[in-house]
């Protein structure tokens, strides 16, 4: 079984997530940060597993843009959708927002797998702005939490090892 993890990262929260993914899934594992390389033809794998981060209510675009792009034959496939974002209780709407709706339908797995905010690696802009939000969200009460869901990883990883189980 060969599967492919096609992600977006921009701080490294998603990466690191993909990785611990990687290493619980059987068989030959490829990774690979979309926003930074070339993805190798999807034919060559059994499964595909797309993921990103959640900044602002978007995943990043190269990977929305890749599913787009891709639905056809990624529908042809076993394929797992997870987001990296700090609120989980917006993990359907996230979901709706990141990948189209013929893939979200067809996907055997969809994990949140929580979030982090990496202030030390933001720019400035991005810095400004997380500021803004953790107020507006501290007088709501909802502060985003800071963790990694791994038992969610682990979930995920066990759906796509459960081929014709």
């Amino acid at each position: 079984m060969k599967t492919i993890i096609i992600f977006g990262s921009t701080y490294g929260f998603a990466k690191e997530c993909a990785q611990k993914l990687a290493e619980q899934i059987d068989g030959e594992v490829v990774l690979v940060n979309v926003v930074t390389e070339g993805i190798m033809p999807l034919e060559n794998f059994d499964n595909v597993v797309i993921g990103g981060s959640i900044y602002m209510g978007q995943v990043q675009k190269k990977v929305k843009a890749f599913c787009v792009a891709n639905v056809e034959a990624l529908k042809s496939k076993r394929v797992g959708l997870f987001l990296c974002c700090g609120l989980p209780q917006n993990f359907e709407i996230n979901l709706k927002n990141a990948y189209p709706d013929e893939l979200i339908n067809v996907a055997v797995a969809k994990e949140c797998f929580g979030g982090e905010l990496r202030t030390e690696k933001m720019n400035f802009a991005h810095k400004f702005i997380t500021g803004m939000m953790k107020k507006a969200s501290a007088k709501q009460g909802t502060a985003a939490p800071v963790m990694q869901m791994t038992e969610n990883i682990t979930k995920m990883a066990a759906s796509i090892n459960n081929v014709g189980k």
